[in-house]
């Protein structure tokens, strides 16, 4: 996906934020340990005291657009909850379409109660919308639930999402943990502060490690 001129000026202003708030390393596109993902911006900020612990790691996540934003902020254990009941629903719906549609057994094996059934020619309502909003969870527990997973991992200490004006309508849609900046005259405000989450300590200076790498490379 070519990146687009608003997404690369929220990355610079994220960049300048981070600064602001005192990290002390900052590096865009990094990939967050604990997970596939990828951060658009990370940051590590020093603790001014010599403790044991490493210091405070940022993830921040930049939405141009309410469709993007969307994406990324399904609530997963809202989808798991749903998908459970979907595969319930479906099971009880095949049972009946056995009996009803014996035509479709596509006699794969000897057994009928071990046999596959094919109802797509039938395009039995109900089956066909279960059916397709199975897939629409699936694809979002695989692919849409960036901002539930990252928080839950702990791959970040502060987690923020940086957003032009209108991506974010409702503060209830800011996920569990996650802080928001808005973009407004030419610099992110805070319009919530992100919680502070447990990152363990070798997750920290594994973030670190990849500031450090992203900025030499």
């Amino acid at each position: 996906m070519v990146e687009t001129k608003a997404h690369r000026e929220l990355k610079a202003l994220s960049v300048d934020w981070l600064r602001l708030r005192g990290c002390d390393a900052i590096a865009p596109e990094v990939k967050l340990p604990l997970s596939n993902y990828r951060v658009d911006v990370a940051g590590y900020r020093s603790l001014r005291r010599m403790l044991d612990s490493p210091g405070e790691t940022f993830a921040v996540e930049c939405k141009q657009s309410r469709a993007d934003f969307l994406r990324d902020a399904g609530l997963e254990e809202a989808s798991k909850s749903e998908r459970c009941d979907l595969r319930e629903r479906l099971r009880s719906l095949r049972a009946l379409l056995v009996v009803h549609l014996p035509q479709c057994r596509r006699h794969q094996s000897l057994f009928s109660e071990y046999d596959t059934f094919d109802f797509c020619d039938w395009r039995h309502e109900s089956w066909y919308r279960l059916t397709r909003r199975l897939q629409v969870l699936e694809n979002r527990l695989e692919h849409g639930v960036k901002f539930s997973k990252i928080a839950r991992y702990g791959c970040a200490n502060y987690c923020y999402i940086a957003a032009s004006d209108g991506v974010v309508a409702l503060d209830s849609e800011i996920p569990m943990g996650w802080g928001l900046l808005r973009r407004k005259d030419g610099v992110l405000e805070v319009i919530k502060e992100a919680l502070r989450l447990d990152s363990i300590n070798a997750v920290r200076l594994k973030l670190l490690e990849r500031i450090a790498r992203s900025k030499s490379g």
